[in-house]
Order: structure tokens, then sequence, then C-alpha cells
């Protein structure tokens, strides 16, 4: 093994938790204005567990409390052999030499050049010039047989009709397949020859070519756009049993838009042309086949689950005309309300954080030493094997600041502390900073995180607006609230109405503050309005699964340098 190999092993190879690519995708687009845009992204899986922490709530089933928990800890977790079955399924999946978490560029790589041989159907040709190459000659000459064969000799004739099926190409298109019995390749040149009977063969015979080239053109347009429409389709329907929700509409297509027609104002990109590979053993294996994974399970898929209401609720709070009543040091004896360990008995009769404090330590593994965490706080805090993933995806490649636009409780920003950043956290409700900085102090990394009471708007705004008050970001990381659990209830999660604020709004900000962004949003959320963050990104993007104790819960968008590009053989060398 070469140096330069063992120096890529090393860089991909170190992530606490196995990931791997799913798919692959490069889309051009026509845009509103009819400019032109590429989005080239990567569909992959991270395989998180964290059945120790949930383990270690040690839940009891009593039979007064099982109606008042909604989800059973034998539900969300695995059995021993059932996860001794997953494992080796997963092994199979991914080669002994080649799995995904110790040689990733290389397995994909292997992955992505076997898919380049070819499939079942026909050759995708990628122009017209390039068809018109393999094409031109048998399209002429049998359609010139075809109107003047009577007039030839009858061994001119045979020569010819055996150069044609010499000449024809392996895969003609649909027009093309029955050239001879389509009105559109008859008779071609006679028009010509009844209003100029002087014309000389020289003449008619170049027309002839002229006219079989437009035509053959147009056909193959045609073509191509129930290709491109077809290959959207299919490509829809992969990413949706790898568990994504696509979001694109019909009208994005170009068999259902005519893209030379500018008059017509496009309200969405219009797909021009895709490419993609998806291995759909992921999808078998992890989404249709687990009937879990169709159930909604707010109390383990909710990581950003604060209700509008309540969110509003905390807004208004910071706007009071007292200021004096916000108060940033944490105090044990006035604000016992707020010690996570006490939440048995401060929601005993509260439903909804009864299920959240049963799984308690997989939110924060060392909650019994001095956790703080508001009643919002239980629904929005980011479960910890994730937010410990998430840091470790984003914490590297020179990334040294990092900026958590939505800090809440703290969950995400104190990961990226112990990954070694120096993290921004910012957030607009008092209480939920002071937790934040309390929980910092609990994990020993206050000192790394910088805490910002504020609208992150206004930040953003005032860093953007004096470039030299503004710090030197290298990554922000996006976790708004998702607008309540009924989300998940949704078939597909809108970035601009389920956030709150507008999700595209926050990704705008973002973009002034630092090219390389992840955002952390429900499983459900459209690809479709993703890729249109690409394009004003002008950068590749992946779309990360969290597979918590191998059920979907989440996903985690990398935009810029955060996302995963596979290595060129140079690049390597």
């Amino acid at each position: 093994m070469s140096s330069s190999t063992e120096s890529v092993l090393d860089e991909q190879g170190d992530y606490q938790w196995p990931w791997c690519q799913m798919g692959h995708f490069g889309i051009n687009f026509i845009q509103s204005d009819d400019s032109k845009a590429y989005v080239e992204g990567d569909l992959t899986r991270a395989y998180i567990k964290d059945y120790d922490l949930l383990k270690a709530s040690k839940r009891p089933k009593p039979e007064e409390t099982e109606e008042l928990i909604q989800t059973d800890l034998s539900e969300m977790s695995l059995k021993e052999d059932e996860t001794e079955a997953l494992g080796e399924a997963s092994d199979k999946l991914l080669d002994e030499k080649d799995r995904a978490f110790e040689v990733l560029p290389k397995w994909s790589s292997d992955k992505r050049k076997g898919k380049k041989k070819k499939g079942k159907g026909r050759y995708n040709y990628h122009s017209f010039k390039e068809y018109w190459d393999v094409s031109c000659f048998w399209l002429t000459q049998l359609t010139w047989l075809n109107d003047f064969g009577e007039q030839m000799t009858e061994d001119n004739r045979k020569e010819l009709t055996k150069q044609c099926d010499e000449m024809k190409p392996i895969y003609p298109i649909d027009h093309h397949e029955n050239l001879l019995e389509n009105s559109d390749y008859q008779n071609v040149t006679k028009k010509m020859i009844e209003t100029n009977p002087e014309a000389t063969f020289e003449e008619i015979y170049a027309e002839h070519c002229s006219i079989i080239k437009k035509q053959s053109e147009i056909d193959y347009h045609i073509f191509q756009t129930k290709e491109v429409t077809r290959r959207c389709k299919d490509m829809i329907s992969r990413v949706k049993r790898l568990g994504y929700a696509p979001g694109f509409e019909e009208t994005q297509f170009p068999a259902f838009y005519n893209l030379e027609d500018h008059s017509k104002i496009r309200e969405k990109p219009v797909i021009k042309e895709i490419r993609y590979t998806i291995d759909e053993a992921y999808a078998k294996k992890f989404c249709g086949a687990d009937p879990r994974d169709e159930k909604t399970d707010e109390s383990t898929a909710s990581t950003s689950d604060i209700n509008i209401q309540q969110e509003s609720s905390s807004q208004n709070n910071i706007t009071n005309d007292n200021p004096s009543e916000i108060r940033f040091n944490f105090n044990p004896e006035t604000e016992q309300h707020l010690i996570a360990s006490n939440a048995e008995k401060l929601y005993a009769n509260d439903p909804e954080i009864s299920k959240y404090y049963w799984q308690r330590y997989r939110l924060f593994s060392r909650l019994d030493e001095g956790i703080i965490m508001d009643r919002e706080g239980w629904f929005s805090v980011t479960p910890e094997a994730i937010a410990e993933h998430i840091a470790d995806r984003v914490v590297r490649h020179n990334v040294s600041v990092v900026v958590d636009a939505f800090t809440g409780v703290g969950g995400n920003a104190i990961q990226f502390a112990l990954r070694g950043a120096h993290v921004i956290a910012i957030d607009m409700d008092p209480v939920r900073l002071k937790c934040a900085r309390e929980n910092a102090r609990v994990y020993g990394v206050e000192d790394y995180i910088d805490f910002i009471c504020a609208d992150f708007f206004d930040v953003a705004a005032t860093w953007t607006m004096d470039k030299k008050m503004a710090p030197k970001v290298d990554a922000v990381f996006l976790s708004p609230p998702w607008g309540g659990p009924s989300y998940l209830k949704a078939k597909e999660f809108d970035l601009e109405t389920g956030c709150c604020p507008n999700g595209v709004d926050i990704f705008d900000v973002s973009l002034k503050i630092s090219p390389n962004i992840a955002y952390f949003l429900p499983r459900n959320t459209k690809v479709s309005q993703l890729t249109e963050l690409a394009i004003k990104a002008k950068s590749r993007m992946e779309i990360e699964q969290s597979s918590l104790n191998s059920k979907i819960k989440t996903i985690t968008v990398y935009y810029g340098k955060l996302a995963y590009r596979e290595k060129s053989q140079k690049e390597e060398n």
C-alpha cells in the first residue's frame, strides 16, 4: 500500500461511527431566469448506536405507566440476537477489506466504477452530436435508398443495402427503430425535385442530408426529453426507497415543460439532465424491510421538536419590559425546576416529557452530574450519539471555529468543543442559553464556547455589515426549531413553512458567514429544496441519514467542504 493511500485511509477511517455512501447524483438545472446550474452530491448514511445510554435509563414497566409512556424500551431497541443479525447483514453489504468506515474513498470508487458498465436498456447518448456521429451514414443512406433505390442498378442497390446494415447503430433512438415506416423519413426530397426539376444530383443529395439531420435532431431531443423524465422518475423512486422525501414536482421534469418556451415563468428550477448511481441494497434492508420505519416514533425521531406556540412564548419572554429579570448564572436553590435529574417528579403529570425522561441518558450521558434543561430543552436537544457524529464530521479539514446558530441547551455545541473547535453558541432564549452554559461546564468545555443571547439574524447582519468585528468562521451548524412533533405526520417536510423561522432564509443568512454549512433537519425534508440551497451556495452537497440503532431518525445536509468528496487519483498521488 502506497503512502498516499495510507494518508487517505488515516483521514477517512477514523470516524467514531461507520458511515457509507449509498448513492451519487448530478443534476443540471435551468433556473427561472434561464441561467444554468449544476448540483452534485452524495446520499450517505451513518450507523449510530446508543443502546448503552438507552438501557442506562433503566425504565420501569409497571402496568399503570404503560399507557402513559408511548414507546417501550423493547420497541426502541433491538434484542441482542436481532442486533447481531443486523450487524452480520450490514457487514455483508460492505466488503471486509473495504468497509465504509475503514476505506470509504476506495469502497465508493470501486462501486461507482462498477456502475459505469453498460446496464439494461439502451445506451444514453450525451448529445445529439454523439448520436449523429454514429448514425449519420445509416440515416442518410437508408432514407436515400428508400427514396431513390428503384432508380439504382441492382448491384448498387445491393451494395448500399449491405453498407446500411453494417453501419446501423447498435442503439438507435425509439423514433428510428422502424425508420422506413416513419412518415417523416419518406420522400424527404420529393418537394425539392418537384419545385426545382433542374436540380443536380449533388444539390439533391446535399438537401436530403440537411433535411435528415434536422429531423433527426428534432427526434433526438424528443427522445432525450423522455429519457431524462424517465430517469427523473426512476431516481425519485430509488431515493424514496432509501428513506428520503424527494419533493420534486412533475412540472420540473423536461417532458412536462417546454424548455424552448421562454415566455412561461418558471417558479422552480427545471431539470435538464440527470445522472445518478444508487445502491438499493441499503433501501431493501434498512427501509422497506423494517415496518417500524413507517411508524411515527416521536420519542426518538424528534430532535428539534419545539412547538411553535412554545417557541413564540419563549421569544416573547426575551423582549419583556424588565431586562433585569434575565439572569445567566444558574442558581440551584431557586431554579431546581431546571435540574434534569429532577424531571421525573417535576413532569410526573406531563406525558410528553415523561417519554423523553425515560431516554434521558441518550440525550446527555452525564445528565446526573448537573445537566439542566427547561421544558423545551427536552424536546429540542440532539441525542448525544448523533451530536457526536455530526461534530466528528464537521470538526476536521481545518475547521476550528464553528457557529451553532440555534444552540438550545447546548447538546451540539458541547460536542463541537469536545472535538477541539472553538464554538460561538447563539440563542435568543436566555433560559436555554443559561442551560447551555451550565451543561458546557458539566462537560468541562465552557472555556471553549462563547455564548451570545441574541437573534441569529441580528448577529449575522452585524457581522456582515462590519467585517472587522466579524470572527473568522470556518463552519455554521443549523438546527432550527422544526415546529413541533407534528412534522413527522407530514409526508414531506417543507423548509419554508416547517422551520420557524423560514429555513431557506436561515440558510441564506448563514451563507454570508461561511460557505461550509451543516443543516440538521427532519428525515422527511424535501431533497428538491436542499438541492436549491446547493445552487445558491454554488457547492456540492451531501445528505446524510442518521441511522440510530438501525432506524433512520434525522438527516444532516453538508455543504461546502463539509460535504463528502471522493478524492481523485491525482489528488491521492
